[in-house]
């Protein structure tokens, strides 16, 4: 009967496909990095180290642009499912729902400050992505479009090369890497911050993950899409299904 009660008052948030992509990316981010890096700093002992592990800078560099095709697919795949979400699915790409940007991500913006500040006595109701889930998206999906651009004119130099001056294979060179380190800096210092270190999550929220949530996260993170769901008992709880 416990148990029963514990299904009843959980919730899928994620589907499969949304869990599947977040994991291929979690890897393909730490291969790119890893890769990456070691052939940016093949001068340090430890970055030879690992390419000799690997079998040599050639195979480094395969691998590099292996796990940049497997991510830069999520990122095609993301694009396809918003087409997917919007044309049959029938949903609102500026609805509740939805993880575009809308006018009241700028009214739950100034209302959260106002709570943080200790203006008003409860935080906004969020709806199924807060605004700075929002901007953490949408800075990691921009980003990824800057690095797959000069990650290209690196991987194919001499064709960017007919029609541009050479001195843009340069300056690809240095803001592919600027854009590696910011990329890392980015996911360890706000992602993680902002995804699992939050007071309200810690020590992690694995959502994400699991696909899962319970009644009372839901209520107490967002609540406006707790509101909008309006479940009865034989809803949508996972026990149920």
């Amino acid at each position: 009967m416990a148990d029963q009660t514990v299904r009843q008052e959980t919730f899928w948030r994620f589907s499969v496909l949304q869990r599947a992509l977040h994991l291929i990316v979690i890897l393909g981010f730490v291969g790119i990095g890893l890769t990456g890096f070691s052939m940016a700093f093949s001068s340090v002992a430890p970055a030879r180290t690992f390419v000799w592990f690997l079998g040599g800078a050639d195979s480094v560099r395969y691998l590099h642009r292996f796990f940049a095709v497997v991510m830069y697919l999520c990122v095609v795949t993301h694009v396809f499912w918003l087409f997917y979400y919007k044309f049959i699915l029938g949903g609102d790409l500026f609805g509740p729902n939805s993880i575009c940007f809308r006018k009241q991500d700028l009214l739950y913006f100034r209302d959260h400050i106002g709570y943080l500040l200790a203006l008003r006595n409860a935080p906004p109701a969020f709806d199924r992505f807060t605004y700075w889930e929002k901007l953490d998206y949408w800075a990691i999906f921009i980003g990824m479009q800057s690095m797959s651009l000069t990650g290209l004119f690196l991987w194919f130099p001499e064709f960017f090369s007919r029609f541009l001056p050479g001195y843009f294979i340069n300056i690809a060179q240095v803001l592919h890497f600027d854009e590696g380190v910011l990329a890392v800096l980015y996911i360890f210092c706000i992602h993680l911050t902002v995804g699992h270190w939050r007071p309200e999550v810690y020590p992690g929220d694995w959502t994400i993950f699991t696909g899962k949530t319970t009644k009372e996260t839901m209520m107490k993170t967002h609540p406006g899409e707790w509101a909008s769901l309006n479940p009865s008992p034989r809803g949508s709880a996972i026990g149920e299904k």
